[in-house]
């Protein structure tokens, strides 16, 4: 029984260390990297011509945000013991409306990046100005709009409720509005973005294999970067998938203490995973993009390569 006990609070312990650090470094990398995206594809006329670049800044935008809104809420709560959303109703509400709509928006317009590369590959020369920088931004917004309307009962469901030992928690007590949010998100933030990231990088690749237009230089090296995006975010995916899947089957099946354990140690994993979704792009690129990289080591060394002014010692003629 001591044993059970022990292995218990140290499933507890592992859960929570890998909230507090794994989220911490996740944090960092991600403010970081979508930061010097949004510097580069728009700084560099490399990285900023034609459409895909607009559909790109809008994605790094949109992590961006929900680590400003979904993230640190979390972060400020494991480290000082003060959850904020437990404390404040708008922060509660706020924190599942913009953090979750900004990472589905992400999610979505990297989608539209994986489309219009895949027009730009079309053998049909027409393809390639369907989507022009203009209709870009217009196709932005929408998704904005349309997927914060999907998301917007969040606003009113989400509220705080006292949970078995006396503490406030930040939740959906509705049932219905709670089966709704699970599924919506099971279908528009996972199996959605899985589907339309999926089929545009399959016809891409289709039609580079064979050969059907020329590209220049820099059109494949954006086309290397989404596709190396885009590999990273179905991976991370398909493990929100095994989560919210996972979630579902569990959902009327009672636990004891040590499969609540258990099960906490699994959420934590996979809520670093869904992150991770919105971490790594920058790494992917710098990694995966000799001009990436080269553009990114100039950015931050131009100083040093810039030249220094010389003076002459003046002598001592006396």
């Amino acid at each position: 029984m001591d044993n059970l006990v022990n292995e218990t609070a140290y499933l507890n312990f592992i859960a929570q260390a890998i909230l507090m650090y794994g989220c911490l470094a996740l944090f960092i990398c991600g403010i970081i990297g979508n930061s010097i995206n949004i510097l580069v594809f728009s700084y560099f006329p490399q990285f900023n011509k034609g459409s895909t670049p607009v559909f790109l800044l809008f994605s790094f935008a949109g992590s961006l945000t929900t680590f400003l809104t979904g993230l640190l809420p979390q972060l400020v709560a494991q480290f000082s013991g003060t959850d904020p959303l437990a404390t404040y109703l708008i922060l509660c509400k706020l924190r599942w409306f913009i953090g979750i709509g900004s990472a589905t928006v992400a999610l979505h317009c990297l989608g539209l990046a994986a489309l219009n590369q895949y027009l730009l590959t079309s053998r049909d020369i027409g393809r390639h100005s369907w989507i022009t920088r203009r209709r870009a931004v217009l196709m932005s917004l929408f998704v904005i709009i349309f997927f914060l309307g999907l998301i917007s009962p969040n606003l009113v469901y989400y509220t705080h409720t006292k949970n078995s030992i006396n503490m406030t928690q930040c939740v959906i007590i509705n049932p219905t509005a709670a089966i709704y949010n699970t599924y919506n998100g099971l279908v528009i933030y996972s199996l959605l973005p899985i589907i339309i990231l999926s089929t545009f990088s399959l016809l891409t690749w289709w039609n580079l294999r064979n050969k059907m237009v020329r590209r220049a230089e820099m059109e494949r090296s954006l086309t290397r970067l989404v596709f190396a995006q885009i590999t990273m975010v179905l991976l991370a995916s398909t493990g929100y998938v095994i989560r919210r899947m996972y979630q579902l089957y569990s959902t009327n099946i009672p636990d004891d203490a040590f499969q609540v354990a258990q099960n906490n140690v699994f959420n934590s994993v996979f809520t670093l995973i869904g992150f991770i979704i919105h971490t790594f792009s920058f790494f992917t690129y710098f990694f995966s993009s000799d001009t990436f990289r080269q553009k990114i080591l100039s950015l931050f060394f131009k100083r040093k390569r810039q030249i220094q002014p010389t003076t002459n010692p003046i002598r001592n003629t006396t």
